[in-house]
């Protein structure tokens, strides 16, 4: 073998073993799914990786769950992975659309101030805010709301770039976010721990660094956070929620099993609002 070989090969084989190695950080959950802890001096978030086509399903509550901590609303669905969802009101009451077991919630819908997570058919897909979804599209199974982006085609955005005050976005808070590859077959969900000491949280800027270049999304989400940000792994709570415990929230995201999804069990629900025949209709503004 040639000297200019030699040094290919042996280049070749250091990219292999950095590549298991680093695969190796990661502790299987269940087929399909992974988790891991990244952590520094200054933070720790959470991240499971979820393989799309596997054996596995993502869903969001049906209404008749809302108001459940993670832990809970997991418990109740054999989840194998979940998180909080979108923003709520005091009547936890999403601000945006959502789409569980059951369907369409009554009474949410998309706004231009809201983005979407879509799950579905071994696929998902980040809407931006702006592009108004006014009925799902008939693969779309799973629908969590959130603001603002912070991934879009591939970049991070920048904190000039992204919305918000400066309390909000410029500043570092516990995080939940949502984020999938540019071919859509794997959605990763992100817990980032704050405000305590020695772990402020991310601003969200970083929050979008950390998603493109560590994860490699092409798209991102930001979901509800601070006290609401939590996630189950398995069959506990992997984070340190900011208040000391776990928040009621309104929504979450999980993934369970496909041998496990119980679909809607609730009788109100007999049929599923997805499956009407107008659905795909997106308009933007």
């Amino acid at each position: 073998m040639s000297p200019a070989l030699r040094r290919c090969a042996l280049l070749l084989l250091l990219i292999t073993a950095s590549s298991l190695a680093a695969d190796d950080d990661w502790t299987r959950v269940a087929d399909g799914v992974d988790y891991r802890n990244f952590t520094t001096e200054s933070t720790s978030v959470h991240v499971a990786r979820i393989d799309l086509t596997g054996n596995v399903r993502v869903i969001a509550t049906p209404e008749s769950q809302r108001k459940l901590r993670v832990s809970e609303f997991a418990k109740k669905n054999k989840a194998l992975v979940a998180v909080n969802g979108d923003y709520f009101t005091a009547e936890f009451k999403p601000i945006g659309l959502v789409a569980g077991t059951c369907g369409v919630w009554k009474g949410t819908k998309d706004t231009t101030r809201e983005g979407l997570v879509a799950v579905g058919d071994g696929r998902a897909e980040i809407v931006p805010q702006r592009e108004v979804l006014e009925q799902p599209e008939p693969w779309m199974e799973t629908i969590v709301s959130g603001w603002p982006m912070l991934v879009k085609k591939c970049t991070p955005l920048t904190s000039t770039e992204l919305p918000g005050s400066d309390g909000f976005t410029r500043s570092p808070h516990p995080r939940t976010a949502a984020g999938v590859t540019k071919d859509g077959k794997t959605m990763f969900l992100v817990v980032a721990e704050g405000r305590r000491e020695g772990v402020p949280g991310m601003t969200l800027s970083r929050l979008a660094r950390f998603m493109a270049y560590e994860l490699g999304v092409c798209a991102a989400m930001n979901l509800d956070g601070g006290g609401s940000s939590a996630m189950w792994i398995g069959d506990k709570i992997v984070n340190r929620p900011s208040d000391g415990f776990e928040r009621e929230v309104a929504n979450h995201l999980a993934v369970v099993s496909a041998d496990d999804y119980a679909g809607c069990n609730d009788p109100k629900h007999l049929e599923s609002p997805l499956q009407s025949p107008a659905a795909g209709n997106r308009q933007k503004r």
